[in-house]
């Protein structure tokens, strides 16, 4: 059996009503256990964030993000391991907005 481990996932969304039910029903079906969560305004204008801390196994950990990013209100999902550095996910996330943005106009 692999090892678990703490993971910090964060996952960029736009802000929509049900959404934290939907990220939360993500988790339940998996039987992955939510240790911390926090959402909040990210720095770009109309994206919230949402940091979930969990101790699950790297497959399972791997397979929440991949779910998390079919969501149509999710922009981007991140996993970390907990000691990891995740500072640099912003600049990527309005890198992809911008690219997005771009291809629409």
């Amino acid at each position: 059996m692999e090892k678990e481990k703490h993971y910090i996932i964060t996952t960029y969304t736009e802000n929509q009503v049900g959404l934290l039910s939907t990220v939360a029903g993500l988790f339940t079906r998996r039987s992955i256990n939510i240790d911390a969560l926090r959402v909040f305004p990210s720095g770009i204008p109309g994206v919230h964030k949402f940091v979930v801390k969990t101790t699950t196994s790297e497959a399972k950990a791997r397979a929440i993000v991949l779910n998390l990013e079919k969501k149509v209100d999710v922009i981007k999902s991140f996993c970390y391991v907990d000691n990891e550095d995740f500072n640099k996910e912003l600049k990527e996330v309005a890198d992809y907005i911008q690219e997005r943005e771009n291809n629409n106009n």
